[in-house]
C-alpha cells in the first residue's frame, strides 16, 4: 500500500511539473527621477539589475519594493554597475541593506574620478564594502552567466562595450551604410564613454541597454560593420540626452519600442525624440516622466508617460513582458497603458 501511494505521488509530482505554465522574460524599468535601475527576471528565476539609481533611501527603496513585490524576488542574484556615476551606482550600499545581492560587476574601477572628485571616494567605498569581494569585471565580449530554463527559447545576456572598448567586427562583415552619416562629436572624458552596455538575447527578442554611452563610442558599435543588429525594444542611452543616442545607431537598431528613463528635467530630449519619430517605422515611445523642459508635442503620447512630477505622480516602473515562446511582448505602464509587440526575428 504504502509503494502504492509513493508512485502515486510520484506520478502526481511528475503531471504537475509538465503542467506548470513556462515563464517568460520581464524586464522592470523603476523610476529614479533621472538615474536609473533595469530589473530583468529570467524565465529561470534568476535577478538582474543593471545599475541602482542615486544615494540615499529613495531609489534603493523603490527598488526594493518592485523587485520584492511586483517581481516577487528574495535577493537580487547579478548587480551590474554600468559606470561611476553616483547616479547608476549610488543606491548599492541602501539596496544592500534591503535584501541579498549575489554578485558585482563592473567595467573596472578607478583610483579616482575626475568629474566627481568629492562623492566618488565615499561612494566607491561604501560599493567596494557592499560587495565585499564579489565581483567580476567585465569586457566587450563576455557573456553574464544566467541560467537556462528547460524548454525556453535561449537565453544570453552578452556585453557589447565597456571601458570605451567594443566588440570588434565580425570576420567579412559587410560595412553599415548608415555609418557614413556620422558626424563626430567633441572626445567625452567622463566615465560615461566607458559605459557597459549589453544586449539581451531570449529567442528571437533583443533588448539593447547601453548604459550612459555617448556619441563616438556609439558610433563604433555601428561602424565600419553593424555590432548589433535590429532591436526589438530600447532603452534609450543616456536618460534620452543628446549627447549620445547617435543618430546612425538608431537608425540602424531601429527599435519597435522605446523607453525613456528619464526624470521630469532630466533626459528626454526633443532631440533624441525627432530621431526616434523620423525611422521609417517609429518605435513606440515610453517615457518615465513628462520632460516639463519640453512641450507636450515634444513629449510622447500623455498615455505612454508613467510620471508626471507637476502632477505629483512618482515612483510608477514601466515593465516590458516576453511571452514564453518569446514571439511576443508587451511594454506596460503599472496601472496604466499597455502595447502589444510581435518579436522582429524569427529564431
Amino acid at each position: 500500500m504504502k509503494q502504492t501511494l509513493f508512485v502515486a505521488a510520484l506520478l502526481l509530482s511528475a503531471t504537475a511539473r509538465a503542467e506548470s505554465p513556462r515563464r517568460g522574460l520581464d524586464i522592470w524599468f523603476i523610476d529614479t527621477e533621472g538615474g536609473a535601475a533595469t530589473l530583468i527576471v529570467t524565465p529561470a528565476g534568476e535577478s538582474v539589475l543593471i545599475d541602482s539609481g542615486n544615494p540615499g533611501k529613495r531609489d534603493a527603496e523603490r527598488i526594493f519594493k518592485v523587485a520584492s513585490e511586483q517581481a516577487k524576488l528574495k535577493a537580487i542574484d547579478h548587480h551590474i554597475i554600468s559606470h561611476w556615476h553616483l547616479d547608476h551606482y549610488g543606491g548599492v550600499e541602501r539596496l544592500a541593506q534591503l535584501m541579498p545581492i549575489k554578485q558585482f560587476y563592473h567595467h573596472g574601477i578607478p583610483e579616482a574620478l575626475e568629474e566627481d572628485p568629492k562623492n566618488f571616494p565615499v561612494l566607491i567605498k561604501a560599493f567596494k564594502q557592499a560587495a565585499e569581494g564579489r565581483l567580476t569585471r567585465l569586457k566587450p565580449g563576455d557573456l553574464v552567466p544566467l541560467k537556462q530554463s528547460e524548454g525556453s527559447p535561449k537565453l544570453e545576456l552578452f556585453c557589447l562595450c565597456g571601458d570605451g572598448e567594443v566588440i570588434s567586427d565580425a570576420p567579412g562583415a559587410p560595412e553599415n551604410p548608415i555609418a557614413k552619416d556620422h558626424k563626430p562629436a567633441p572626445a567625452d572624458p567622463t566615465d560615461n564613454a566607458r559605459s557597459l552596455g549589453f544586449i539581451l538575447k531570449f529567442g528571437g527578442f533583443r533588448f539593447l541597454d547601453l548604459g550612459d554611452l555617448t556619441w563616438n563610442i556609439e558610433y563604433k558599435l555601428v561602424s565600419p560593420s553593424d555590432k548589433i543588429g535590429l532591436v526589438d525594444l530600447y532603452q534609450v542611452t543616456h536618460h534620452g540626452l543628446e549627447i549620445s543616442n547617435n543618430p546612425v545607431l538608431i537608425r540602424t537598431v531601429q527599435p519597435r519600442a522605446a523607453v525613456f528613463n528619464n526624470g521630469p528635467r532630466k533626459g528626454g530630449h526633443p532631440q533624441v525624440t525627432g530621431t526616434l519619430r523620423r525611422l521609417p517605422e517609429p518605435p513606440v515611445i515610453f517615457q518615465m516622466h513628462r520632460n516639463l523642459l519640453a512641450s507636450a508635442a515634444e513629449n510622447t503620447d500623455a498615455e505612454l508617460i508613467a510620471n508626471d512630477a507637476a502632477k505629483g505622480s512618482t515612483a510608477t516602473p514601466i515593465v516590458a513582458r516576453v511571452a514564453p515562446d518569446a514571439k511576443s511582448y508587451t511594454v506596460s505602464i503599472i496601472g496604466g497603458k499597455s502595447k502589444q509587440f510581435e518579436t522582429r526575428l524569427k529564431d
